[in-house]
């Protein structure tokens, strides 16, 4: 009677695939995010900030800014009402011929002004296709040309002030979560911890300012 039945042994708990895959993720996650944090202690820490001249620039604040950017939106807002201009054109279109089709007086002429807006409703999809492309298009332009000028104008300011390396301030706004969907909160969290690369940025290094008004100028003097 010491012996025990194979149906009295404890089971093995089973763990599902999806709780284990992320599991895995937010351990490597929190990996990542100590190997980011760790501070080298061979590294002196009354190391001179002289060594290596640093500036900053928030980006998000350059974007508001610039008139560029300003230039670039009425274009594509002018561009955006003549495409719905002409989409509620060819809307109207085939809903008058749509409209023909019920006074047909005959089946056979009924049925062709169908096909008729069958063909028209295909031809609007097509050209909406295009035209949403296009806009598509102008809003990557808008964005190439910003981000070029952006580097641009910044490599100026740096040469003239002295510095040898502008870093984007993404130490700006605190970390936030959005609830309610696939990501963990613990994941969407340690995720922006990982991404930023800027801890504290002393604002007497932030050549944002000067970076405005350099890309204003250089925009506003271009013919």
């Amino acid at each position: 009677h010491g012996t025990r039945r194979m149906s009295d042994a404890p089971r093995p708990r089973i763990v599902s695939l999806p709780n284990l895959v992320a599991s895995c993720g937010l351990a490597v996650a929190l990996v990542l995010l100590v190997q980011v944090l760790r501070v080298d202690a061979s590294r002196p820490l009354g190391m001179l900030a002289a060594d290596a001249p640093v500036a900053v620039v928030n980006v998000a604040r350059v974007f508001e800014q610039i008139d560029e950017r300003a230039n670039w939106d009425m274009r594509i807002e002018a561009l955006r009402a003549s495409v719905q201009e002409e989409a509620a054109g060819r809307q109207a279109a085939m809903e008058r011929r749509l409209a023909e089709s019920e006074q047909a007086t005959d089946t056979e002429s009924r049925q062709r002004i169908r096909d008729e807006a069958a063909l028209m409703q295909l031809r609007f999809e097509q050209w909406a296709s295009v035209k949403s492309a296009e806009v598509d298009r102008e809003e990557s332009l808008k964005w190439r040309s910003i981000y070029r000028n952006l580097r641009r104008e910044t490599a100026r300011v740096a040469e003239a002030e002295g510095f040898e390396l502008v870093m984007v301030n993404d130490s700006i706004g605190e970390i936030s979560t959005t609830p309610g969907t696939q990501v963990p909160l613990q994941q969407q969290v340690i995720e922006q911890i990982t991404n930023r690369r800027i801890l504290f940025a002393d604002r007497t290094v932030d050549i944002t300012d000067q970076v405005i008004v350099r890309m204003n100028n250089a925009i506003n003097a271009a013919p």
